[in-house]
């Protein structure tokens, strides 16, 4: 027989999926993403990636010695498309049991996530962008299967560093297991510089058909400046512009010109489900992340994220 407590409070959480960084915002990051991790997030802002990139992130729950969580992802971006692939597990230990009460050997279940996605300049203050997510549900020698879809659309206004946007998340098929994931509406307006200084971001997803809502405000803000202080050369590459003056640059051409950011990063995020602190090191095209995450406001329910990016 099994323990009795055989879910994880982190039961099929792969499907949202995300970063340190994000984590870091208290999940508020859908507007300002900054490396491949975004395919988890939103889509649509892979064409506001300064270069590709990869992403690796390790959740370390209450529940670190029997649960693990894990991500990665690769994007490409060029003009006036974006593409990108990632893929997430969710391990679980589970306690067994004879008849006689006597422990026999761990069970693992395990939660597997293929997510596919694309973005479309509409122009240049627009993006659309889609997700397809296979999931796989592995429990001893048994498999469930489901598929999940996400949508989304961003836009600036006013000026390039105010974004709006607007998203479903999880909207699919499934069975059994997946029967109690919810869709995700999600609607966010956020403020961030270019240079990657600072950045605020307000959203609010409501879930169906719980009915349940998350609020969520997440601040990011650039505490040592290294290119001030001249302690890295983080230029812009030479090779990517055009021949010409007289020429006009791509978009790739605009993004691969923008200074990159190296520094020490801080950032905080508030909301109805919790709060979060999180810490950045930035030296040009490498990237360091680690949040802490009180859920629900609990300091017995702590969660600590640990990322890794790399743009080239």
């Amino acid at each position: 027989m099994f323990s009795a407590n055989i879910s994880s409070k982190h039961s099929l959480s792969i499907l949202n999926s995300s970063s340190a960084r994000d984590r870091g915002l208290i999940n508020s990051s859908f507007l300002i993403s900054k490396d491949s991790s975004a395919l988890f997030i939103n889509s649509s802002s892979l064409m506001t990636l300064i270069r590709d990139s990869i992403n690796l992130n390790y959740t370390l729950t209450p529940n670190f010695k029997d649960e693990y969580l894990f991500n990665l992802s690769y994007s490409h971006t060029d003009n006036i498309y974006a593409i990108g692939i990632g893929f997430a597990s969710e391990l679980n230990k589970i306690k067994t049991y004879n008849s006689s009460g006597q422990k026999e050997n761990d069970i693992l279940s395990g939660n597997y996530l293929i997510n596919i996605g694309a973005a479309y300049m509409i122009n240049e203050t627009s993006y659309i962008g889609g997700n397809i997510k296979a999931v796989i549900n592995n429990f001893d020698n048994y498999n469930i299967f489901g598929g999940f879809l996400d949508l989304s659309y961003m836009r600036s206004i006013f000026n390039p560093d105010l974004k709006i946007g607007v998203g479903i998340k999880n909207f699919g098929f499934y069975d059994k297991v997946f029967a109690a994931i919810d869709t995700d509406i999600i609607t966010s307006i956020a403020y961030a510089k270019e240079d990657s200084s600072f950045a605020v971001a307000l959203e609010y997803d409501i879930s169906v058909p719980s009915v349940s809502h998350k609020i969520s405000l997440g601040l990011e803000a650039m505490i040592i400046d290294f290119n001030k202080l001249g302690l890295f050369d983080s230029n812009i590459d030479y090779d990517d512009l055009p021949e010409s003056v007289l020429d006009e640059p791509s978009h790739m051409q605009k993004r691969h010109s923008t200074k990159l950011p190296s520094g020490i990063l801080g950032r905080l995020g508030v909301g109805n489900k919790g709060v979060s602190l999180g810490l950045s090191l930035y030296v040009n095209l490498f990237r360091l992340d680690y949040a802490i995450i009180f859920d629900n406001f609990n300091k017995n329910n702590i969660s600590h994220d640990f990322g890794l990016s790399f743009m080239f």
